[in-house]
């Protein structure tokens, strides 16, 4: 790429400005065939990256009755320390996460989250004993939020960030809607539950060779990276920190904590509930299926309208049908209404998660976006742990008809959080897809407000 800075090859702290031409202004669009192969790899390794994790994701919810059964009657409260698991992955993936990404670069760390993240489904492959399926859980939680945060900071960073980062999330409710029904399937033929893993792994082979295709094996002069004086990592710290100050940050970490939380503690136990208190049967697997299904259709299909009526109004509004839904499955006994309602409730939720993302790159400084984004996929992924958890933890002692009026609590919450989220004086629009492949190499869509508390 020239004399010019490779961001696939820099840290997520923020730089100095002028440190890397990439930053302050957009490059040459005369790429060479490699260029272009890499710019279109990097790109399909995130999409392959945000499937692997829907994948990972999206199962457990199908497999939690079977691997009760196959280790013995597991507990609600027991089986759902795999989420825990998930917390402390999440956790310790925010804790490393700046310093992996300063020492690595964005590139290499996102390689590397695959390849744990594989080892940790590679584990539960082979059949251990069910205490080691927490730990594995935490491992390849670690490996997700790590490439989480790589590649919505690489993505959110290039122009139309909007409508790219509503594909690459679209295409982690692909991999999450597809996991469960296959799930049911794998079940339904009475094959044991952890070989289902090995789908798990197959997927993290792929996104690892598509992005090492795309970030590793690159020319770029990365010596820049390699030889960064304290002072400058002194300056990284302390944007950091300002970055955390930061009103819109912490507002919309709170906000995707909840969000997450209602989005995993509905796939993951939803079909326990409409086994037990519907009559669901073998059928209610697909449920996970359904509300992913929804997800994924409505991170596309409700661009346009979330465009129109304004991100501002959008997600409250979302959020409350998505709480109504939640109403009707609890007092609904019927199965197919509850399965339609789950369906409804992933539809509008579809559109949150993206807005949230591309709201933080537009409300904040460029050099805030590394750090905030960080922040949001590691940290705030911890909620998609917590309150599954908790849900089995009450399902334990008082049967799992508690889901509901916690996802109803959740909902309630979101809407709350989300008026306290400070929002640029310019409202964001939709962005028109785009032929050429994204790149660093294109321009990065300019700042528009600084809302710091």
């Amino acid at each position: 790429m020239s004399g010019l800075c490779d961001e696939a090859e820099q840290p997520l702290l923020a730089r100095r400005q002028g440190d890397c031409v990439s930053r302050v202004g957009t490059v040459t669009a005369d790429l060479d065939k490699t260029g272009k192969f890499r710019a279109l790899a990097r790109i399909v390794g995130c999409c392959v990256s945000a499937a692997s994790a829907g994948w990972h994701d999206g199962c457990i919810g199908a497999l939690i009755p079977y691997l009760q059964v196959y280790y013995g009657s597991v507990s609600d409260e027991k089986v759902s320390l795999v989420f825990i698991g998930s917390f402390s992955g999440y956790t310790l993936a925010s804790l490393l996460n700046v310093n992996l990404s300063t020492r690595l670069g964005l590139g290499r760390l996102l390689v590397l989250g695959a390849a744990i993240q594989g080892l940790g489904s590679a584990i539960i492959a082979f059949r251990p004993p069910f205490t080691a399926i927490p730990v594995c859980y935490a491992v390849a939680g670690f490996g997700i939020a790590l490439q989480d945060a790589q590649y919505n900071t690489y993505v959110a960073r290039l122009p139309g960030a909007s409508t790219k980062l509503g594909i690459v999330h679209a295409l982690y409710g692909v991999g999450a809607l597809a996991s469960p029904v296959v799930a049911t399937l794998v079940m339904r033929a009475n094959a044991p539950p952890p070989l289902f893993y090995f789908t798990n792994l197959a997927w993290c082979v792929a996104s690892m060779t598509v992005l090492s295709a795309g970030f590793v094996f690159s020319s770029s002069n990365s010596s820049d990276r390699r030889f960064r004086s304290t002072a400058e990592i002194g300056d990284g710290i302390a944007s950091l920190r300002t970055v955390i100050s930061s009103r819109v940050v912490w507002a919309t970490l709170l906000f995707v904590s909840l969000y997450t939380g209602t989005e995993t503690s509905e796939a993951g136990w939803i079909v326990s509930f409409l086994m037990r208190e519907r009559d669901g049967g073998a059928m209610s697997g697909y449920a996970s299926a359904a509300f992913y299904g929804g997800l994924t259709s409505g991170r596309v299909m409700l661009l346009p309208l979330t465009a129109y009526i304004s991100e501002k109004k959008a997600v409250p509004i979302y959020a409350i049908i998505a709480l109504i839904m939640q109403v009707v499955i609890w007092t609904s006994p019927s199965f197919l209404i509850d399965l339609i309602a789950v369906a409804a409730c992933g539809f509008v939720m579809g559109p949150c998660y993206p807005v949230t993302v591309s709201l933080v790159t537009k409300a904040t400084p460029h050099g805030h976006h590394p750090g905030a984004l960080s922040l949001m996929a590691c940290l705030g992924q911890s909620g998609s742990a917590l309150f599954p958890f908790l849900v089995g933890s009450l399902a334990d002692i008082y049967g799992i008809k508690v889901l509901q009026p916690m996802l109803v609590t959740l909902f309630g919450g979101m809407v709350i959080l989300w008026q306290l989220v400070p929002f640029p004086k310019v409202q964001l629009h939709r962005s028109p897809i785009v032929a050429k492949p994204a790149s660093v190499g294109e321009g990065v869509e300019p700042t528009t407000t600084d809302n710091s508390a």
